[in-house]
């Protein structure tokens, strides 16, 4: 097993590149999934928990075709869209 050699800076860099976008009440689709809102974003041992394994993070999002609300830990990537970002007590449309 390889040990992590990055600095600190470099890995909450890492952890903010894998989650994205992705903020409460933001929106997004992905090109095999469907669109999602999200619910919550985790961190450190909430994460964890949440999940039951080792992470930094999780995201806690509901489908919307069908409501299924789920918590994971899987990476934003370029399949992922962001329709819409959360601005505190709005909602933004991103651009396309």
């Amino acid at each position: 097993m390889a040990l992590n050699t990055m600095p600190p800076s470099s890995a909450g860099q890492d952890v903010e590149a894998e989650i994205g976008p992705r903020a409460a009440g933001a929106f997004y689709s992905t090109d095999m999934g469907g669109t999602f809102e999200v619910l919550a974003v985790l961190r450190g041992e909430e994460a964890r928990a949440a999940v039951n394994r080792r992470t930094d993070w999780a995201v806690t999002t509901r489908h919307l075709a069908t409501d299924n609300v789920t918590t994971h830990c899987m990476a934003w990537t370029t399949s992922d869209h962001l329709i819409c970002r959360s601005t505190g007590s709005a909602v933004e449309v991103a651009a396309r």
